[in-house]
């Protein structure tokens, strides 16, 4: 007990050192006058951008589901979803979609988990393209960008050959846990034969998902989900009056997801966004103040939006 109340207690800690850390390096008057300078149409515009990235991600969930399920539940789902794993730590919230699709469409197990692993296998190897493609039109790219580029192109390198094998070598490591099982007498155990069903339903996902000849179809839509999202951070910092271009932009916002794959990432993800986005920010040449200021109204935005989109779809599905 006291071992799960100081792993809860983890997050907690990470999200106020941290947020203490930047809070110091700025002046709050700067941040209320950044707030209150930001232009409102711009934020509207950045909302329907966020609506249109959410319809793209219930759009590939459908697919990835064989369009057993309906568009518009998905979309709700999604919404709720981003709102729990945005809120909770390390993305524990990802269970989240799990949990919903078994409690409110009667979908196993295998099938969410292997829906979401293609979705996020995906994201994150059309955030490393997008990383590296920004990186082209760059004249006088920074040295520690320099330096994380073949770093990038190597994660997506791997990322690739994980997706393949997620694909196409299940029933290999079906079969080899099933002989395993065998092999040392543990086809009778309740939490062996627990593990190789969910295995199974996972296996048969990923063998639907390979079966449907969507794959092109998906990747497509991955890369609008991001580029979506990018020309939302660009109309942000529109927004603050910032005058940056869209790639870099792109190149520097990314790293605010690279901070979020960190199991480090605490309540809200406050503390690694911004020092993510003040990385990124610095990176490009903006002053400490101005990143630090940036990042944080930029993720109160955030924040305003997956909530609102949050209890509307909780509100949706409550009257299912």
């Amino acid at each position: 007990m006291k071992f799960i109340t100081r792993k809860k207690l983890i997050p907690v800690l990470v999200t106020f050192l941290l947020l203490g850390i930047i809070l110091s390096q700025i002046r709050i008057e700067d941040l209320i006058t950044t707030i209150m300078n930001i232009n409102k149409i711009y934020l509207i515009l950045g909302f329907f951008l966020y609506i249109l990235s959410y319809v793209f991600r219930g759009l590939r969930f459908h697919i990835l589901l064989d369009k057993k399920i309906s568009f518009p539940d998905l979309f709700h789902i999604v919404c709720v979803h981003n709102m729990v794993n945005s809120i909770l730590p390390a993305r524990s919230g990802e269970l989240s979609y799990i949990y919903i699709l078994k409690k409110y469409h009667d979908k196993s197990t295998g099938e969410g988990v292997a829906t979401l692993m293609v979705a996020r296998v995906l994201d994150f190897i059309t955030i490393s393209l997008l990383f590296f493609i920004s990186s082209l039109f760059i004249t006088d790219l920074p040295e520690m960008f320099s330096s994380a580029i073949w770093l990038v192109v190597l994660f997506t390198v791997l990322l690739a050959i994980f997706l393949v094998i997620l694909l196409y070598a299940g029933e290999v490591f079906l079969r080899f846990a099933n002989a395993v099982s065998i092999t040392f007498k543990l086809d009778k155990n309740v939490f062996v034969i627990f593990f190789l069903k969910k295995a199974k339903e996972i296996v048969d996902s990923f063998k639907n998902i390979k079966n449907s000849g969507k794959m092109m179809e998906l990747c497509i839509i991955s890369f609008l989900i991001w580029l979506t999202l990018y020309f939302l951070n660009y109309t942000l910092i529109k927004s603050l009056d910032m005058n940056i271009g869209f790639f870099e932009v792109l190149l520097a916002s990314t790293f605010v997801v690279f901070m979020s794959i960190l199991p480090i990432q605490g309540l809200g993800g406050f503390g690694t966004y911004e020092v993510g986005w003040a990385i990124g920010f610095i990176g490009i040449g903006l002053t400490k103040e101005l990143a630090i200021n940036s990042g944080i109204v930029v993720h109160i935005i955030g924040i305003v939006y997956y909530v609102l989109l949050g209890l509307y779809g909780y509100q949706y599905l409550c009257k299912k």
